[in-house]
């Protein structure tokens, strides 16, 4: 089964149980030799990986659930810190053995956050590469399908309630069937855009733009982001350019700090500074974004605004390359923690909308574009999406009937 060629099995009711989360409320309904069908799904991000391992659903459930998986079908789950492990297959390792469960899933849908080819991903922000077809191989799985991870969250943008799982930055009225995108402040920086296809479903596309050259701002005499930038330089030996996200990401914050400190060394905060670099010279940003929000340090401060005009202009720069009228949605694990800078109520004022206006003769066009918070991680369902995804497989496969639409959250996926 390991080269993806041997015939599947027929799938296999589980005994009925109680909804649960964890192998360890499963364990008495799954044993160990449980003979029947499992899919896996995950999300492996910069700094963690999270995982799924659950049981395919019903035809009702899924039309349900839009096509996410229900509760009551879930078998384990868990977060990983990436940086414990060599590689993501030492994590699926892991996390299998975790499951309890001997027989290895019939089907696999990983969302990485970098670029797919050839089922294949190569982190740039963690050094590792996930090869799907290895994957199968060495853990004898049928099938591993990669998506890109904001892939998987543009289709679950599609899923959002605007009102209650975000918050409005800029409230305007949204133009039904126009572009929508996507830019999510993470370790890295993840972008994407959504278009309405032949069928009338909006589709979603890849997008590396997190990548592109960070465009320092000038105001009046103040060279502080040129000045930021000739520092990236020298620190990443960058020869003519720095990635937006080098500044614009959550490790930017860490990236800004660190030329805020070396700019202006009489206004550290000695104990800030300290715990910044920690023990293992980690360098944390979650220090100086803390110390920001509590007051106590002024060069923090400093260096979070910056960040949040930083993301503003990038996100204004997305818009402009999209005309997104259908919504701008800012995703990822910083954007929801720093949603009080982003919005400007810790400040008064919000630099990231100042910084997103600020284009000239085209400033009307951005005003005319809807720009969201998604208030949490898990809102944009990419895990859940991930889910989907790998159900459809199933589905493709002839060994499960799917719903007919189930297809709009996986067009990315190619059978």
């Amino acid at each position: 089964m390991g080269s993806g060629s041997s015939t599947p099995q027929p799938v296999q009711e589980p005994p009925s149980r109680h909804s649960v989360r964890s192998i360890s409320e499963a364990k008495a309904e799954l044993p160990p030799d449980f003979a029947g069908p499992t899919l896996l799904s995950a999300d492996v991000g910069g700094t963690g990986s999270r995982l799924h391992l659950f049981l395919p659903p019903t035809q009702a459930e899924v039309s349900a659930q839009n096509f996410f998986v229900p509760p009551q079908r879930m078998i384990f789950e868990k977060m990983y810190q990436n940086s414990r492990f060599e590689s993501f297959m030492d994590v699926l390792r892991t996390f299998l053995e975790e499951s309890g469960l001997k027989r290895p899933p019939l089907l696999a849908c990983l969302a990485v956050a970098g670029v797919v080819v050839d089922n294949t991903c190569k982190f740039v922000n963690l050094g590792w590469e996930i090869n799907g077809r290895q994957i199968e191989e060495d853990l004898d799985i049928t099938r591993v399908e990669l998506i890109n991870d904001f892939v998987a969250q543009g289709y679950g943008l599609l899923t959002v309630d605007r009102e209650k799982d975000c918050e409005t930055l800029q409230n305007v009225e949204v133009k039904e069937g126009a572009p929508i995108a996507v830019v999510g402040a993470g370790t890295g920086l993840g972008e994407a855009f959504l278009t309405v296809g032949a069928e009338g479903d909006y589709e979603v596309w890849p997008s590396e733009g997190g990548h592109v050259d960070f465009a320092p701002r000038q105001e009046g005499s103040n060279s502080l982001e040129m000045e930021l930038m000739q520092f990236l330089q020298i620190k990443f030996s960058a020869k003519a350019r720095v990635s937006v996200e080098r500044v614009a990401a959550g490790r930017g914050i860490a990236n800004i700090y660190e030329f805020m400190a070396w700019k202006f060394p009489d206004k550290v905060n000695r104990e800030v500074h300290k715990e910044f670099i920690g023990p293992g010279r980690t360098f944390d940003p979650a220090v100086i974004t803390k110390a920001a929000s509590k007051g106590i340090c002024e060069l923090s401060k400093k260096t979070v605004e910056l960040w949040c005009g930083a993301y503003g202009a990038e996100a204004g720069c997305v818009a402009l390359t999209y005309m997104p009228f259908g919504g701008l949605f800012l995703t990822g694990g910083v954007t929801a923690k720093m949603k009080d800078w982003l919005s400007g109520r810790i400040t008064g004022h919000s630099s990231f909308l100042e910084a997103f206006l600020d284009k000239g003769r085209v400033t009307p066009m951005l005003e005319r574009v809807p720009v969201y918070i998604v208030m949490g991680e898990e809102t944009v369902g990419c895990l859940q999406v991930s889910n989907g995804s790998a159900v459809q497989i199933l589905a493709a496969s002839g060994q499960w009937k799917a719903d007919s639409n189930i297809g709009r959250f996986s067009r990315w996926c190619q059978y």
